[in-house]
């Protein structure tokens, strides 16, 4: 009952629309600044997906390497080294 007994001078002076609007405006901001956040987030998220991406693509990229030059198999690798000694 106090908030009805400290709304009612407010009521009467300023009428529903400005509280309406009051309240609307304090909800809109704090969305706002709950969105703000989740954004922010989700660019840290993709620098973090953008370094591991770019780690992994250096790794494969090795590997493809090694696969062409047949120095992934200990086996082959040692026959070649016969074959040219």
């Amino acid at each position: 009952m106090d908030i009805l007994n400290l709304l009612s001078p407010i009521l009467e002076n300023i009428g529903y629309p400005a509280l309406i609007f009051l309240v609307w405006y304090v909800y809109h901001n704090s969305q706002v600044k709950a969105i703000n956040k989740i954004i922010k987030n989700n660019f840290e998220i993709l620098k973090q997906m953008l370094v591991t991406n770019q780690d992994n693509t250096g790794i494969l990229s090795r590997i493809e390497n090694k696969i062409d030059n047949n120095l992934w198999c200990p086996i082959l690798k040692r026959e070649i080294v016969r074959r040219l000694g």
